[in-house]
């Protein structure tokens, strides 16, 4: 009888592993399912809170403020500086953004057949460059007559995604309410996740932790505080020209600074535009603003940032920055780097731990 019990047991273990397995997991999704609304605020507002925290405990030691006005003054200079101005840089394009895009059509409308005599006057490509300009304005089947229609397509699209901002300061008022959540409880949240990845994965996994929390410190200073100071930078110059829509195209300067495509176009456009309304000292200025002064804060400004108290290569950093902004949007650029950190820590650490359990057999041979 003992024996059959024992064997009845035995095979009840697995199943009621299984069940505990079973009730856990349904348990996760229906929090995940809670709070799936609040995800990517939560996300936002942890990823500032980690990336900000060692100036949160700096204006403790220097001014001797209590941890709430301390976190009250860092959301303050978070409206200020970061979702302050992209609201105003929102609401600008979907206030005259439809002007915009008229414009642009227009203005591609009335390309002249002939180019300007500088452009054939160009050593090398300017043969090649002036028969590319006459194709576009040849005929109506030509790249100025597809151009138009697609940038009136792609217009309407972006005022639509934009004119959603409605959903988007909630989305920012969610983000603001974490955040301060996060600043006054930190120290609670490190230990329970410290003790989490610990539990889940003893060394490896806070190594790993410690990673990703210096990948997203580098992250907002290389890329994000650089795209900041690049928006900064070609705001002063679009506004020293006079050139119209200053805000919006400061506002698409910052978005494609996070994108890695480059701040400078935008300033580069507006030297464009500048030239054709006969501006040819304004535009030349705009020309070497956008180049040298724009675009050359990005090449000294971010290595040295990403690059500061960080162990990972520059090259995983980056991979993340980008792929995570195509896999993820706008977040990747911070998701993306902490994902990648975390693979990468693991698969040293699991390098590591072969070669060590490799090296008594070696060493015996």
């Amino acid at each position: 009888m003992s024996a059959a019990q024992s064997s009845l047991h035995s095979l009840s273990e697995p199943v009621r592993t299984a069940l505990r397995l079973l009730l856990v997991g349904i348990l996760l999704l229906a929090v995940l399912q809670i709070l799936r609304p609040f995800l990517a605020s939560m996300l936002w507002s942890a990823f500032i809170v980690i990336a900000v925290w060692p100036g949160l405990s700096w204006l403790q030691q220097r001014f001797h403020w209590n941890r709430a006005a301390c976190a009250l003054l860092l959301v303050v200079a978070l409206v200020g500086f970061v979702i302050g101005p992209l609201l105003v840089g929102v609401s600008t394009l979907a206030t005259h953004g439809d002007a915009l895009f008229q414009d642009a059509r227009t203005a591609i409308d009335r390309i002249p057949a002939e180019p300007p005599v500088w452009i054939v006057n160009l050593p090398l490509a300017g043969t090649t460059l002036a028969q590319t300009w006459r194709d576009a304005a040849g005929d109506n089947d030509s790249l100025r007559a597809q151009l138009g229609p697609a940038i009136q397509t792609g217009g309407r699209w972006l005022l639509h995604q934009a004119g959603a901002i409605g959903e988007l300061f909630l989305q920012f008022l969610m983000v603001i309410v974490f955040s301060l959540v996060f600043y006054l409880n930190g120290e609670a949240i490190n230990d329970l996740m410290r003790r989490l990845a610990d539990r889940i994965g003893g060394k490896q996994v806070l190594e790993a932790r410690a990673q990703a929390h210096q990948a997203i410190r580098a992250v907002a200073l290389g890329v994000v505080l650089t795209a900041l100071l690049q928006t900064g930078l070609a705001l002063i110059g679009l506004l020293i020209a006079r050139v119209p829509l200053a805000t919006l195209l400061a506002f698409g300067c910052f978005l494609l600074a996070v994108a890695q495509i480059g701040a400078a176009w935008p300033v580069l456009g507006a030297a464009l535009w500048l030239y054709w309304q006969d501006h040819t000292g304004w535009a030349v200025f705009m020309a070497i603003w956008g180049l040298f002064v724009v675009g050359g804060v990005d090449n000294i400004v971010r290595p040295i940032l990403i690059t500061r108290g960080m162990r990972m290569p520059l090259t995983v950093v980056f991979a993340g920055v980008i792929g995570g902004l195509f896999a993820y949007g706008l977040i990747g650029i911070f998701l993306g780097p902490t994902l990648m950190a975390i693979a990468y820590t693991l698969l040293l650490a699991w390098l590591k731990e072969a070669e060590t359990v490799d090296s008594p057999g070696a060493d015996a041979e």
